[in-house]
């Protein structure tokens, strides 16, 4: 038989009393909940900022980009290289062409600067935005001739015999410096190099892919006829090379050794309010002596419990969000995991506590004899 609503609000009122004016019990077993929720949850949440980094470092050198080639057609198609950008699981595609001349500037014409033909899909796989048509400048190059985004350039070629005629090299007037970037990304042969926009015509030297994630395997197995030439199949490698130690970023996250940690986190407190209830049983029986029916006693139980977990769980969830916010790199990158790391070992000690309460405690004047 359900009691009374009155009785109910007196049973829940006194298990928060009973949690609020708790001794040194109370205090040991808050400690030892916010201890047991934050510890783990921020070792977690910095290891994952911590290959956060990782990965995004190993994504700027050039993790997820592909290089293809195809020496024995002559070249990757311009066009295609170009097509490939809009293909779902490729961020962004361009073609490169390092050119046979050197040239310099009005005001360093000695410079004998590289110089590299790109497509317009240079400005996205720099992470810089869509091209509108102007020359992009290594920081080194620009810092040492004193150029900077937006100028205008005049290049003038250190002339090759061997080379084709300049016309066809070179373009004509003045250049806009349309980025300086870091371009460090496409490798030592093209990344310290004026690089010029170029028409989406003829054949390229090769053609860089960058990748999104989850698309490395499958954008390795279809470039090569993707971006075949003349019926030859090209060749993708990775811009990184790749060896028998190389980190799988996704592996690491899927199997580090903290992710089912809020499940023994929950059955740890659930042990620890078990072991509460089993101290305070002479309470239960006093309770009983003063007229209180087995419904009542649970309702009391039961609210402090979950006033005790749930106050400890809103400190823990303080102290764990200010540390790291304080110390992690990418604080954001892990919010979803401690949203689901509190949660899982909230839940699991929420449900100890009510399993606690189906528990039959000693007889009440057996309880009382222990006073």
């Amino acid at each position: 038989m359900r009691p009374p609503r009155w009785k109910v609000a007196v049973a829940i009122g006194e298990g928060l009393r009973n949690w609020r004016n708790g001794r040194w019990l109370t205090i040991l077993a808050t400690v030892f909940i916010i201890a047991a929720l934050a510890l783990p949850a921020l070792a977690d949440g910095l290891g994952i900022s911590r290959l956060v980094e990782d990965e995004r470092a190993w994504e700027q050198a050039g993790g997820r980009m592909l290089v293809v080639t195809n020496d024995t057609a002559g070249g990757i198609d311009r066009a295609a290289c170009e097509a490939a950008g809009r293909v779902d699981g490729v961020v962004a595609s361009a073609s490169l062409t390092r050119l046979p001349v050197r040239a310099g500037v009005p005001n360093a014409p000695d410079a004998k600067l590289p110089l590299v033909a790109v497509s317009e899909g240079i400005g996205p796989l720099l992470g810089l935005e869509p091209s509108a048509g102007g020359a992009i400048l290594p920081l080194e190059i620009a810092d040492g001739i004193g150029i900077h985004e937006g100028s205008s350039i005049r290049l003038t070629a250190d002339v090759d015999p061997k080379a084709p005629s300049l016309a066809t090299l070179l373009p004509d007037g003045l250049i806009t410096v349309g980025a300086v970037a870091d371009t460090s990304v496409l490798g030592e042969d093209y990344a310290y190099a004026v690089l010029l926009p170029t028409s989406a015509s003829g054949l390229a030297a090769m053609c860089v892919v960058r990748v999104a994630p989850g698309y490395l395997e499958s954008m390795r197995t279809s470039l090569p006829a993707m971006l075949s030439v003349a019926g030859h199949d090209s060749i993708v490698a990775d811009r990184l090379i790749r060896g028998a130690y190389a980190r799988d970023f996704s592996d690491g996250y899927a199997t580090r050794g903290l992710k089912q940690s809020p499940w023994l986190v929950g059955a740890a407190i659930s042990l620890l309010w078990l072991l509460l209830v089993w101290m305070r049983r002479a309470r239960d029986g006093l309770y009983a002596t003063l007229g209180a029916d087995r419904s009542t006693r649970t309702i009391v139980r039961a609210t402090e419990g979950l006033a005790l977990i749930g106050a400890s769980v809103l400190i823990g969830v303080v102290v764990v969000s200010g540390v790291l916010v304080l110390t992690a790199t990418h604080p954001g990158a892990v919010v979803h995991d401690m949203i689901r790391h509190l949660t899982i070992a909230t839940s699991v000690a929420v449900l100890g506590v009510l399993v606690s309460t189906l528990l039959p405690l000693r007889s009440p004047l057996a309880a009382l004899k222990d006073r």
